[in-house]
């Protein structure tokens, strides 16, 4: 491929790193270095310019930072996916407005029993990256915990949670600009559990409850579990539900007779779709659920993971938020394994306390006590700080690795927080089918049909990029070969 020589020059004041930084920028525009493209090494770079090696450094570092390239271990810098050659985002949802219940739980059942398979590069299920997790100093509290505190360790607790972890997620809710009382807080096992706690809770058997498109099965199968059903709403790729669909659906469900309940959310880093609502639209939807009477249940199970800025704000923070029950935990910031997550209910805690007592007593002690003293001691922040930026690095480099080898056709969302990607595949192409195909390779995907109670979702799948490494690029670069076969 022919390349330019980069001559020293520029415009008068910036300095020269910058001067370089901008000459390569303007060529990765201008299509003389493609995305996936090596650039020059910056030994070669500095002598093609005639300046320092530090100078070159200085102008791949401030690239780097802008997302147009990155390092590569031993090999130098390559082209990222930028804004102009990125593929396109899918459109907003269009789901059928009309209550129906998930019924692919089979489906899981068959994907959770093929994750321990050997040799499985999974791309499917939403975990944290192994690496990033803080796995040794959890170890040296569980020890110390443990030996200094056996009873509470291993005895049960009160239904509500340990002392410890409740004043923590206390604290930690400052962060997400609401005050919250340990008092409020009830302990359970994931967020999973909080989340069928409170709609057990809130909402009615029968009754409806409003939820995004595409929706994470995990809500599906607790609203399911509740003896409820789900209707769909029109979702938007970056800004979240829309507030426009959601209210035609609340008035057609009360004009039907059986209003929605509950409407079930996750505004910080939705999963699949990675969007955040904006504070303006915050406040909008707390209007909204006001004037239908609708219980609004807020999972913020990403809410940590944002790429840049503040932490987002969740809707108990704005007036009138009061009474969001809000579902959480750190599965997928700390520890999976261990189970940790919370409700904060406002008026229905009572219930939420009686309903934890008798499905589970109380959640196990060890870890919460555990997780408490990581985040009083642990360096939480500095760990988080240190996740954020691996967790956007990996997501630039899945949508770059999908440009690269997916079909032209494809669409893929741009998550300003998580690690998840929605990939719209070619017209007509089954991602049930390539799921099957992609798991004789060993490659694990997560068909789009599972996030919808409808078959809306087919054609989609959703893909995790918790973790990048060559191995998982090229399981990326197999799986685009099997869909263009599949075209």
């Amino acid at each position: 491929m022919q390349r330019s020589v980069i001559r020293e020059g520029g415009e008068a004041g910036s300095r020269l790193y910058e001067q370089i930084a901008e000459r390569v920028k303007g060529m990765i525009l201008d299509r003389i270095y493609r995305p996936g493209d090596r650039l020059p090494s910056v030994r070669e770079l500095s002598r093609q310019c005639g300046v320092s090696i530090t100078t070159v450094l200085d102008a791949y570092r401030l690239l780097e930072d802008q997302g147009l390239i990155h390092p590569r271990p031993q090999s130098g810098y390559y082209v990222h996916a930028y804004a102009n050659l990125k593929p396109p985002e899918p459109m907003r949802s269009t789901p059928a407005a009309l209550p129906s219940s998930f019924t692919r739980d089979e489906m899981l059942q068959s994907m959770t029993h093929e994750i321990d398979r050997r040799g499985l590069i999974d791309l499917a299920f939403a975990n944290p990256n192994p690496e990033l997790l803080p796995v040794a100093k959890l170890a040296r509290i569980l020890s110390s915990v443990a030996r200094e505190h056996p009873e509470a360790s291993y005895g049960y607790g009160p239904p509500s949670g340990h002392r410890a972890i409740r004043e923590q997620i206390a604290q930690r809710s400052f962060s997400a600009g609401a005050v919250i009382s340990p008092d409020e807080v009830v302990i359970t096992m994931g967020c999973q559990e909080a989340m069928c706690l409170a709609l057990r809770a809130v909402c009615k058997p029968g009754g409806l409850v409003a939820v995004e498109s595409p929706c994470h099965y995990g809500v599906l199968q607790a609203i399911q579990l509740a003896g409820l059903q789900s209707v769909e709403v029109v979702t938007r790729t970056r800004e979240g539900i829309s507030l426009e669909a959601l209210e035609v659906a609340l008035c057609e469900q009360r004009d039907n007779g059986n209003p929605v309940q509950a409407c079930l959310v996750s505004p910080n880093f939705q999963n699949p779709l990675g969007s955040c609502m904006s504070d303006e639209d915050k406040m909008r939807l707390i209007d909204i659920s006001k004037r239908y009477g609708v219980v609004l249940i807020e999972d913020d199970v990403y809410g940590d993971l944002g790429f840049s800025g503040d932490r987002p704000r969740i809707l108990r923070a704005f007036p009138g938020g009061e009474e969001t029950v809000i579902c959480s935990s750190f599965s997928k910031t700390i520890a999976p394994g261990y189970r940790v997550g919370w409700v904060v209910a406002g008026r229905w805690h009572k219930e939420i306390e009686r309903l934890k007592h008798s499905f589970t007593i109380s959640a196990p002690s060890l870890p919460q006590l555990v997780i408490a003293e990581f985040l009083t001691n642990g360096g939480y922040d500095q760990y988080l700080r240190r996740a954020r930026k691996v967790y956007a690095g990996n997501v630039t480099n899945m949508v770059d690795a999908v440009s690269r080898f997916f079909p032209e056709e494809c669409l893929v969302s741009r998550p300003s927080g998580g690690y998840m990607l929605w990939v719209q595949l070619p017209e007509g192409t089954d991602s049930v089918a390539l799921y099957t195909k992609a798991l004789a390779a060993n490659i694990f995907v997560c068909p789009g049909v599972l996030f919808s109670t409808g078959d809306g979702y087919r054609s989609f799948v959703r893909l995790t990029a918790g973790k990048w490494s060559p191995e998982i690029e090229a399981a990326v670069a197999k799986l685009g070969r099997m869909i263009h076969q599949m075209g």
